[in-house]
């Protein structure tokens, strides 16, 4: 019902919406959501032609959230990457289904009718704040370092040296205040 790159498309929309504004790397989003790096930048440009999300480029580049995460529903977000269809004749080109799908296409119709349905009235805010915990799946304990660089970025010396080093964002900090407090 749902595809993989659409529920691809909704961890890194939670992941960004926590971000609180700040620009990550794709490499960053793609290691914390566990998205294939490759698969990730695919996601962000869909996202951003639909104008979810903004990216930079350059040295100081990277993405963040350009949409309002409390009016957002999940379904917008799945709309863009591969919209729900619902079944509004018979999949097999069946004579006698014509006037009424057969018993199984009606369920299936039901089935995708409440998803849009659930998705539709849940926001990117309501599952963050709606959790207890991260909102992604993450071990217990688990905080959540970035660097404004992406994974791997190293320490440089003399001038500048402070760009390099990893830094915790405010959802991270979020995050090991809520993991602290369960």
């Amino acid at each position: 019902m749902l595809s993989t790159t659409a529920e691809y498309a909704l961890r890194i929309m939670i992941h960004l919406a926590e971000a609180d504004g700040d620009q990550l790397t794709s490499e960053t989003i793609a290691e914390a959501t566990k998205v294939p790096a490759d698969y990730t930048v695919k996601v962000l440009q869909w996202l951003g032609r639909a104008r979810m999300v903004q990216g930079q480029r350059g040295r100081r580049g990277g993405f963040r959230l350009d949409c309002d995460p409390r009016k957002t529903t999940l379904l917008d977000v799945v709309n863009v990457i591969d919209p729900l269809e619902r079944i509004i004749k018979c999949p097999l080109g069946r004579e006698v289904h014509k006037s009424k799908l057969c018993p199984l296409h009606t369920r299936l119709d039901e089935v995708i009718a409440l998803l849009q349905d659930t998705l539709g009235e849940m926001t990117l805010q309501s599952v963050i704040d709606g959790t207890r915990g991260p909102s992604l799946c993450q071990p217990a304990g688990t905080t959540i370092t970035v660097s404004a660089r992406g994974p791997g970025a190293t320490k440089r010396k003399g001038r500048g040296a402070t760009r390099g080093r990893k830094k915790k964002t405010a959802s991270a900090s979020r995050l090991k205040k809520r993991v602290r407090s369960r």
